[in-house]
C-alpha cells in the first residue's frame, strides 16, 4: 500500500509498571516533525500493516467536552487552529493524565502519524515499545547492544479516518482492545476519546456483505460452484448467528463462512482497503432481523409487500421472468388465483 506521510513526530512517555499517581509519568517531548525519509517510510509501512492485522474494534470519537477533550484538540488541529506539534504535545499530556491512574501501565514512545492512503486522510497514534538487540560495529566488527522498536508489541494504538469523521460517517475510528474484562490499555483509549461502535445492524450486514464478496473473490471455484457455496454459506451463517443471545466472536462467524480455513475469511476482511473497509469488530452482537434476511427475502414497492424464503427460489416456487421483468409465483393456492381474477381489470 502506498501512503503519503503528511506529519509525523514521536514523544517519550516514561512510566514504571505498578506505579500510580502524580509524578509517576514523565515526558520528553520532541519539538519538531520527524524527517520524512526512508527510515520513517519503512517504519510507517510496517506499523500500518501490523495495525491492520491487530485492530479489532471500531468506534467514534466521543463528544462530551468534559471527558473527550481529544476530539476538540483534533478538530482545532485539522481546521488549522493548532499546529501539528502543539496538537501532539497537548494530546501527550492527556495520555499522561490517564496513564498516571493506570497502575499496571508502562511507558513507551507515542508516535503520531498523519498520512493519506486510498484517497482518505488518517491520523494514527501508537505507543511503541523498545527491545534490546544486537548490532555490528561497521569499523571494529564487534557486536554491540542496540535498542530497536518492537513492532510485535502493538497493544495501544488508535486510528481516526479524518475523511469519514468530517463527513459524519460512522464508524470513523478503529483501535486495539484487549480481551480481558480489565484491559491495561483502557487509559490510552480514554485519553483519545475512543467510544465503541456497537451498532449490531451495521456489523451483521457488513459480515453478510463480506461473506458474499469472499465467495465472489474465490478464483478456485467455477461460477456454478460459487452459487452452491454461497447458498451453503448463507445457511451456515444463519444457523451460526440466529442462535446467539449476545456477542459472537468473528472467528466463529468465519468458521461458518469458510469451514476449511476460517482465518482466510478474517484475513479477507482485514485486508480490505482502509478507506472502504468493512469495519467489523472481532466480536459483535448479531442483529436478528438482518440475520433472518439470510433465509427470507422481503421487499416493499408501492402497496405491494413481497416476502418468501430463499428455499422457495431454489425450488422454483418463486421465479424471475426476465422477458416480462416480473416475479412469478408457481402453483399458487386456488383462493389467491380466485381473488386476483375477481379484482382484476374489467375485460
Amino acid at each position: 500500500m502506498s501512503i503519503q506521510i503528511i506529519d509525523a513526530t514521536i514523544h517519550q512517555i516514561a512510566k514504571e509498571k505498578e506505579t500510580q499517581g502524580n509524578g509517576c509519568v514523565t515526558l520528553a517531548l520532541r519539538q519538531n516533525n520527524l524527517e520524512r525519509d526512508t527510515v520513517l517510510a519503512r517504519l510507517c509501512d510496517t506499523l500500518i500493516t501490523l495495525y491492520r492485522k491487530n485492530s479489532n474494534s471500531n468506534g467514534t470519537l466521543g463528544v462530551d467536552p468534559n471527558d473527550h477533550e481529544f476530539t476538540f484538540l483534533l478538530e482545532d488541529y485539522v481546521t488549522g487552529g493548532d499546529a501539528f506539534i502543539a496538537f501532539t504535545h497537548k494530546t501527550v499530556h492527556l495520555i499522561q493524565e490517564r496513564m498516571e491512574q493506570a497502575f499496571m501501565s508502562t511507558g513507551g514512545y507515542a508516535l503520531f502519524l498523519r498520512y493519506v492512503a486510498d484517497g482518505s486522510d488518517f491520523l494514527m497514534v501508537a505507543m511503541l515499545k523498545l527491545k534490546q538487540g544486537a548490532g555490528i560495529d561497521s569499523v571494529t566488527l564487534d557486536l554491540t547492544e542496540t535498542l530497536n522498536i518492537d513492532t510485535s508489541q502493538l497493544h495501544e494504538a488508535a486510528r481516526i479516518n479524518i475523511t469519514r469523521w468530517q463527513a459524519d460517517q460512522e464508524p470513523h475510528l478503529t483501535f486495539i482492545k484487549g480481551r480481558g474484562a480489565k484491559d491495561v490499555s483502557d487509559y490510552f483509549r480514554a485519553a483519545l476519546a475512543c467510544t465503541a461502535f456497537t451498532n449490531s445492524k451495521h456489523h451483521t450486514e457488513a459480515v453478510i456483505t463480506a461473506a458474499n464478496a469472499f465467495i465472489d473473490a474465490r478464483t478456485d471455484l467455477p461460477a456454478e460452484e460459487k452459487t452452491k457455496k454461497r447458498l451453503a454459506m448463507r445457511r451456515a451463517l444463519y444457523s451460526c448467528l440466529i442462535a446467539v443471545p449476545d456477542e459472537v466472536p468473528l472467528i466463529t462467524v468465519a468458521a461458518a463462512v469458510h469451514p476449511d480455513d476460517p482465518n482466510a475469511f478474517v484475513e479477507f476482511i482485514k485486508q480490505k482497503t482502509d478507506a472502504d473497509g468493512y469495519h467489523i469488530d472481532d466480536q459483535f452482537k448479531p442483529h436478528k432481523p438482518s440475520v433472518r434476511g439470510l433465509q427470507r427475502l422481503a421487499a416493499h414497492y408501492g402497496s405491494i409487500h413481497v416476502s418468501f424464503d430463499v428455499d422457495d427460489v431454489q425450488h422454483e416456487r418463486v421465479m424471475y421472468d426476465e422477458e416480462h421483468n416480473s416475479i412469478v409465483l408457481k402453483n399458487p393456492p386456488p383462493h389467491i388465483i380466485t381473488s386476483v381474477k375477481e379484482n382484476g381489470p374489467a375485460q
